[in-house]
């Protein structure tokens, strides 16, 4: 299969105009949507119809006459359209298009803060930056969205819709010391977790899914819930994690493992533009270790819940030797259950970890595209029905473009 062309930040409108006229497929998408009532099934359809029609206009506009605005806001504000529920249909179409892909699927999880700071008058938003200001009030989302290993989206398999509790006043040890003894349940990372359960439960027979992520996923506790679940997954680390020595070669990190290691060859990959840095091409070299993960000390109630057990996985350095003059190098290291044999294969995942980007700009559609951050319901619950309606969207958009 071709792979998809990159849609950099600035590319946004252009998915807009390629896709904000045709709204038959939502017919499609949508079949069997069960809100425990048939009228809302209807309504749930016809305002997603208008909607898409022109994403980027105010639900008033959209809709184009006040019983049309009138029926949609009750929409959103009924508890019976559920986000889940009004995402079920879509999964299972997902599910449908995973199986015609025909190949591995990459499930790419990342989260998204969804800011409402014009409208002070919104009830249930959190804090969305690192201090209770109620100049910085939204939602956080974390989705799981599939693609092809040619890039191109498939739709939501997991999403999670929440307002974050008030920040607590602590100091940086202090913060460090409390992380420290609060069990993986109780972290606001236990996302990755859920996400990850979510993703395998419903992975059709047959289909072999990867979980790509940031480095943000980098918790033992994660891979060990991959583990358990025997899901693949493919993240960059977050730390230079300790070794058994005795099954690493006799190596006490994951650094020195990979010191040792020998370059494999070159690789070009794609680093894709994100607002602070341009697109560019750089040349990478690649090694590649086996080595065996140490289980971090625990305290407190962290003890109790997490495993002590280590864990084998397969790490991949990618590493820009000489970057251009005033840019940063490209250095990453790769966490990965799946066998990396040799140089194509190790390859192989780097280009996989390189289609990350795209999570993200189906963010940027939903944000600057969809203008999901202009909507006034005024309150979260309204507010989550909203984006899981337009989550569907901006997959089409997406879609239609590539």
């Amino acid at each position: 299969m071709p792979r998809a062309s990159r849609l950099e930040y600035t590319d946004v409108q252009a998915v807009i105009d390629a896709g904000g006229h045709e709204v038959e497929w939502l017919s499609e998408e949508l079949r069997g949507v069960d809100l425990s009532d048939a009228r809302l099934d209807r309504r749930l359809l016809r305002s997603a119809q208008q909607l898409a029609r022109s994403p980027v206009s105010p639900i008033n506009e959209a809709c184009g006459n006040w019983a049309s605005t009138q029926a949609t806001y009750r929409l959103f504000n009924n508890p019976k359209a559920s986000p889940r529920a009004i995402l079920k249909p879509h999964r299972q179409a997902t599910v449908k298009r995973m199986v015609a892909a025909g190949g591995p699927v990459l499930c790419v999880q990342d989260t998204v803060y969804i800011s409402y700071l014009q409208h002070s008058k919104t009830k249930g938003l959190g804090p969305v930056g690192k201090s209770n200001s109620a100049a910085e009030r939204g939602l956080i989302m974390h989705n799981a969205l599939a693609f092809t290993t040619a890039g191109v989206p498939l739709g939501v398999l997991s999403q999670s819709v929440w307002a974050r509790d008030e920040v607590p006043e602590e100091g940086y040890q202090e913060k460090i010391e409390r992380l420290q003894v609060t069990p993986i349940e109780d972290k606001e990372s236990f996302k990755w977790l859920v996400a990850l359960k979510e993703t395998v439960e419903h992975t059709p027979p047959g289909v072999e899914v990867i979980t790509v992520a940031d480095r943000e996923s980098d918790c033992f506790e994660f891979i060990t819930e991959a583990a358990e679940l025997r899901a693949h997954f493919l993240i960059r680390a977050r730390c230079n994690r300790d070794l058994v020595p005795e099954e690493s070669e006799g190596f006490a990190s994951i650094l020195e493992a990979l010191g040792a290691a020998p370059v494999l060859g070159d690789l070009t990959v794609d680093i894709p533009s994100n607002g602070k840095r341009k697109a560019r091409t750089a040349s990478v070299s690649v090694r590649v270790a086996p080595v065996t993960l140490k289980a971090p000390q625990r305290r407190g109630k962290a003890k109790l819940s997490g495993s002590s057990e280590p864990l084998s996985v397969n790490v991949i350095a990618v590493t820009e030797e000489q970057p251009p003059a005033g840019i940063e190098a490209i250095s990453w290291v790769l966490l990965t259950d799946l066998p990396v044999k040799d140089f194509d294969s190790a390859s192989e995942k780097v280009e996989w970890y390189g289609l990350r980007w795209g999570i993200e700009t189906w963010h940027k559609v939903l944000k600057s595209g969809c203008k999901v951050e202009d909507c006034r319901l005024e309150d979260a619950e309204r507010l989550k029905r909203h984006l899981a309606l337009f989550s569907i969207i901006a997959v089409r958009l997406m879609y239609v473009t590539y």
